[in-house]
């Protein structure tokens, strides 16, 4: 019966390709590339797990936002845009949208 529960299991969700990592076939974990010199995916990695948003951070290199200087400049109605764009939740995009990368 368990073998049977098993087999209807839904398959675990898969996240979007990292541009920064790479998993080899041994499960290790390495970087394909330097960053660039914005700090790219990790240093905006870092300010949404500083705010509270990590979850959001393979979203944000899927879509291409590996830039905190760009991120940085953006008026809460681009910050919007870019939450949506990344598939933040309604109160995520609104604490993003007002606070960005600050606390509130």
């Amino acid at each position: 019966a368990a073998a049977a529960a098993a087999s209807f299991a839904p398959p675990a969700p898969s996240l979007p390709p990292s541009r920064l990592f790479e998993l080899l076939p041994d499960g290790r974990t390495v970087h394909k590339e330097a960053p660039p010199p914005t700090g790219g995916i990790a240093a905006v990695t870092a300010a949404l797990v500083h705010v509270g948003l990590g979850g959001y951070a393979a979203a944000f290199d899927a879509e291409g936002f590996d830039d905190l200087g760009f991120l940085l400049e953006l008026s809460a109605a681009e910050r919007a845009d870019v939450a949506r764009e990344t598939g933040m939740k309604p109160g995520h995009v609104s604490k993003f949208e007002k606070f960005g990368f600050g606390r509130g």
